[in-house]
């Protein structure tokens, strides 16, 4: 295959340096150029007393709900703590959202997870569209600020959910003189957004003087969720994956590039 249209293409990745290297070699090796600006740092979140008490309690779950690899990593670390790890947990029914977390959480000793078809939380509704959860408990480990429709829905079906701040995101602090570099010096020519959080952090951190460009360069999206804080946060959305994973979003980026 043809792969000239990525030549030499500089592609912003937004993700954490740890889960970046993937998909930037997976760039690299299509010829383009792959330029790493972290958007979100992964922290503690500021109280942990909630993931105390639910760690006390975990016999009176019945459904436990990993949103993230994210999720599913730092919930063990604090799992890990307490001296507890996966076999305090095989009374769970447990459902993933996508293959990443599925796979995060097959690595912590899950052999069984429900995987929902769509990676978000519309994914795991639908899951549940067809049982009865009506006074069950519902944990759900998560990162502190994250959309609401999933509780909300299945509270709504007469579920308890608990859900459990085990990790927050900021942005890293190096990443604010390197957009500077970058925009002034006109370096990027697409950007690509894994995460709502990467997108509002991109502008919110952006030094005012770089905004407007920032609003010229084509942005990729992983999926509608992100696409949508994308345009909210006025930047110029050219391409939204329809499977919802970083090789999604390459294959969809690479499409709209053949095109071009």
């Amino acid at each position: 295959m043809n792969n000239n249209f990525w030549q030499d293409l500089r592609v912003l990745v937004t993700r954490p340096k740890a889960q970046a290297a993937e998909f930037m070699t997976q760039l690299e090796n299509a010829g383009a150029c792959p330029v790493l600006l972290p958007t979100i740092k992964i922290v503690p979140p500021p109280d942990t007393e909630p993931i105390d008490k639910a760690i006390q309690n975990l016999n009176d779950y019945q459904w436990l709900i990993l949103s993230s690899s994210n999720g599913v990593n730092c919930f063990f670390d604090y799992l890990e703590e307490k001296g507890l790890n996966h076999a305090n947990l095989t009374h769970l029914k447990t459902i993933c959202v996508g293959p990443k977390t599925a796979l995060a959480a097959k690595s912590k000793g899950f052999k069984d997870c429900l995987v929902a078809k769509e990676y978000a939380a519309e994914g795991i509704i639908d899951l549940f569209s067809t049982t009865n959860i009506k006074e069950q408990k519902i944990l759900l480990p998560r990162a502190l600020k994250a959309r609401e429709t999933l509780p909300e829905n299945l509270r709504a079906k007469g579920a308890t959910v608990d859900v459990i701040p085990v990790y927050e995101t900021i942005f890293p602090p190096e990443s604010i003189s390197r957009i500077k570099h970058l925009l002034e010096n006109e370096l990027i020519d697409i950007i690509t957004i894994t995460s709502a959080s990467a997108a509002a952090n991109l502008v919110q951190y952006c030094p005012p003087a770089n905004l407007e460009f920032l609003r010229t360069i084509p942005t990729a999206c992983i999926g509608p969720i992100s696409a949508e804080t994308v345009r909210k946060n006025g930047l110029n959305v050219k391409v939204t994956a329809k499977k919802y994973t970083c090789d999604g979003l390459f294959a969809a980026l690479e499409k709209y590039l053949k095109n071009l």
